[in-house]
């Protein structure tokens, strides 16, 4: 099939964030008596607060979940200052090409909406996109399908019509359980999972580039 749609993950893939929410995360757990450390919450990162919560902080209430995961999300967009964020490189030129050749462009990310639109605000980048999707009231987080195939609805493109660009693995894995095509960008462009991942689904393509920049024709990865 033709691609319509183009899939966006946010968090270290339109901006590295990666930083702030680990500075966020820490500042909050601290408050709890956890020292997060970095390896931690890089293990997880791309994943949703109440699976993070639940599985590594033995948190499993519900109102404390959402109490927990709100200060993070509190404290993360505090540290969103003025020209604290910029787009990762190529990633404007990705955007501006795919809007050019008239592709539905559609934000699926795990944080809460307003995480997303101070990031997107934060970076200008917000008249590209037909819509933004959240993650946070959803069944599933990442691995599972749910967010991508939220987006492909949204966009009114088949699974087999979008592209996800993501810089997590729960995140290739994701669109890979959507039945979609994907590109893998960033620190996980080296990781040996990923390769595995990439043997276990033949018959999905997944573009892997350490840069949106390494790629001089973003129309290239859409045949």
């Amino acid at each position: 099939m033709t691609i319509r749609a183009i899939l966006w993950d946010l968090d270290g893939t339109l901006a590295d964030t990666t930083a702030l929410h680990y500075q966020a995360w820490r500042m909050t757990m601290q408050r709890y008596g956890v020292d997060l450390t970095y390896e931690s919450f890089i293990k997880d990162y791309g994943r949703n607060n109440a699976e993070i919560l639940a599985e590594h902080f033995g948190i499993h209430a519900v109102a404390t979940i959402q109490q927990v995961a709100d200060e993070k999300e509190s404290a993360f967009r505090s540290l969103i200052t003025p020209g604290v964020l910029q787009p990762l490189p190529g990633a404007l030129a990705w955007l501006h090409c795919f809007r050019s050749l008239g592709m539905i462009q559609v934000i699926g990310s795990s944080g809460p909406m307003a995480n997303i639109a101070a990031v997107v605000h934060a970076l200008g980048v917000g008249d590209f996109f037909f819509g933004l999707v959240s993650g946070v009231h959803l069944p599933e987080g990442k691995p599972e399908p749910t967010i991508f195939l939220r987006c492909a609805a949204l966009a009114g493109a088949a699974p087999d019509e979008c592209l996800v660009i993501e810089d997590s693995l729960h995140g290739i894995e994701a669109a890979m359980r959507a039945g979609m095509t994907s590109v893998a960008v960033g620190r996980i462009a080296a990781q040996p999972a990923l390769q595995e991942l990439i043997q276990k689904n033949p018959g999905l393509r997944c573009i892997v580039t350490p840069s949106l920049a390494s790629i001089d024709d973003p129309k290239s990865v859409l045949t």
